[in-house]
């Protein structure tokens, strides 16, 4: 009975193991976002680091080769011939994310962590210009000397080191961002309806806004111009559009002051100028619902009601944004004889097989 437990055990494991896994994280079958193909196997000389976070809490993962596939929604393309690089090698090892840095690459390994997976070796890559299905299939596969395991309690890193490439030109990889860069989503909305000309204008009230969600807050950014000169100004925010003509109202009005907030007294040009509301609390339940935005401006000089007002700005709540899970960097020469450029940190990464 042992052995046959035994036995399945190392049938399971070793299935799991062949399945793989790629960084970033959940792109084994599905073709990632974008493309990269202008530096890993197209520079004269290259040290490539590649650091992922995606896969920390997983549990552990043992490495034994890699893989890259090109993207699968090009072309063909006349320059992604096959090449071959000298000196070809690969180390991976653990990272620190938050504290990794470009200047010095061998820093961004955890002390004791680095391992050489692959030994210098003479790489030759496939032509693979011709456009194939998507995504397309693994087509540079390389076996490690030693295997990597992966404990899932710190970023990784996997690195690439050649010099001599024979083919100075681009190279077709898949590619996915691998999280926001920003720390945030942000949307501008859409207007609704027409803005009043103020007393003594020739153009219409004209705003801007854009609401971000941090994830831990939510922040709004806004300017109006086009109010009447010197005169006081205010935001008001409301739930629901409420779409009412009012007798004697410069225009439709779409916000009702749900929330009011006082913008201050506009310029002699009748400019509030741009400016953040800032820490306003995070909320999830706010996530995804509409916002519905209007200035209005104390217009003694309107006909009818005394008030200018901007045209409605419905703005939906952006979803929390993806924490950037993957970066890289680059020193690379562009030939033999060339300086050394460093370049990073650079969000998201080629799509990288492990198994």
């Amino acid at each position: 009975m042992l052995t046959r437990i035994c036995l399945a055990t190392t049938i399971l494991a070793s299935a799991a193991m062949a399945q793989g896994f790629t960084s970033p994280k959940g792109y084994l079958t599905t073709e990632g976002a974008s493309n990269h193909n202008y530096i890993l196997f197209a520079k004269y000389e290259m040290r490539w680091q590649g650091i992922d976070q995606s896969h920390v809490g997983d549990g552990p993962k043992v490495m034994n080769e890699v893989a890259w596939r090109r993207d699968g929604t090009a072309a063909t393309s006349t320059i992604w011939t096959a090449r071959t690089m000298s000196n070809w090698q690969m180390n991976m090892g653990l990272a620190d994310y938050a504290n990794v840095q470009v200047a010095d690459l061998e820093k961004n390994y955890l002390t004791g962590s680095k391992v050489q997976v692959i030994k210098p070796v003479s790489l030759s890559v496939v032509d693979i210009n011709t456009q194939t299905t998507s995504p397309a299939p693994w087509t540079t596969v390389v076996k490690f000397d030693a295997p990597f395991i992966y404990t899932g309690k710190d970023a990784f890193i996997w690195e690439v080191i050649y010099d001599n490439n024979t083919v100075l030109a681009d190279y077709s990889f898949d590619f996915q961002s691998g999280g926001s860069s920003t720390g945030y989503n942000s949307t501008s909305g859409t207007i609704i309806g027409t803005a009043c000309t103020s007393t003594g204008k020739t153009s219409a009230v004209s705003n801007s806004t854009t609401f971000y969600n941090h994830g831990t807050k939510f922040r709004i950014s806004r300017s109006v111009t086009n109010m009447p000169d010197n005169a006081p100004v205010f935001l008001w925010i409301d739930a629901v559009n409420q779409n009412l003509p009012v007798p004697g109202l410069c225009t439709t009005l779409h916000a009702t002051p749900l929330i009011n907030i006082y913008l201050g007294a506009a310029s002699a040009t009748g400019s509030i100028t741009s400016a953040i509301i800032d820490n306003i609390p995070y909320s999830a339940s706010v996530v995804g619902g509409d916002l519905y935005f209007q200035y209005v401006g104390v217009d003694v000089g309107q006909a009818g009601l005394p008030f200018s007002l901007s045209a409605g700005r419905k703005i939906t709540v952006p979803v929390d944004p993806i924490p950037t899970a993957v970066t890289r960097f680059y020193h690379y020469k562009n030939s033999a004889t060339g300086s050394t450029i460093t370049s990073g940190p650079w969000y998201g990464g080629i799509v990288t097989r492990f198994q």
